[in-house]
């Protein structure tokens, strides 16, 4: 069992609120809209430091669901190398005030690698989105994951001032 503390994301207020806006514009209230969360390679932190938006790496990935063929991966990895960053976790949005995994979502991780954490924001994003409202899933191998809700999920994605 991993410890608490590392099922733990961090994210700068300012870019939370930069990162829900911009989902909210890319899925313009009708579609699920998503992004890779990057941390710095050089520290053992959790802390978000960069998004690289699915439609960045793969252009058709927001067809009403999310869908990111596996060569474009080939990007994000580019993308990580060059900022010296590695991929942490990712986040994209639900219709409605659902926040649970779907079933599609729990069978297929981004980055199916233990301890990978996915972020579900409720509304395609377009009402206040708290971390408290997002559902915060951590994944523990072998199609198991770790599920945080309510004031479970705020400590788990908690904002900082800087």
């Amino acid at each position: 069992m991993r410890e608490e503390g590392e099922a733990r994301l961090t994210i700068p207020r300012l870019r939370w609120r930069r990162l829900v806006k911009e989902l909210a514009r890319r899925g313009a209230g009708r579609r699920e809209s998503g992004a890779f969360l990057l941390a710095r390679t050089d520290r053992r932190s959790r802390r978000i430091a960069a998004v690289v938006y699915f439609d960045e790496i793969d252009p058709d990935a927001l067809n009403g669901a999310i869908s990111i063929r596996g060569h474009t991966f080939t990007k994000l990895w580019s993308i990580c190398s060059r900022r010296g960053m590695r991929v942490i976790g990712d986040i994209h949005t639900h219709p409605g005030s659902g926040v649970g995994q779907s079933s599609i979502d729990a069978a297929n991780p981004m980055v199916a690698q233990r301890g990978h954490i996915a972020v579900i924001v409720p509304h395609f994003a377009q009402r206040d989105a708290v971390p408290r409202h997002a559902g915060v899933h951590v994944y523990e191998g072998a199609r198991r994951w770790r599920s945080h809700f309510g004031e479970d999920a705020a400590r788990a994605l908690r904002r900082s001032w800087l």
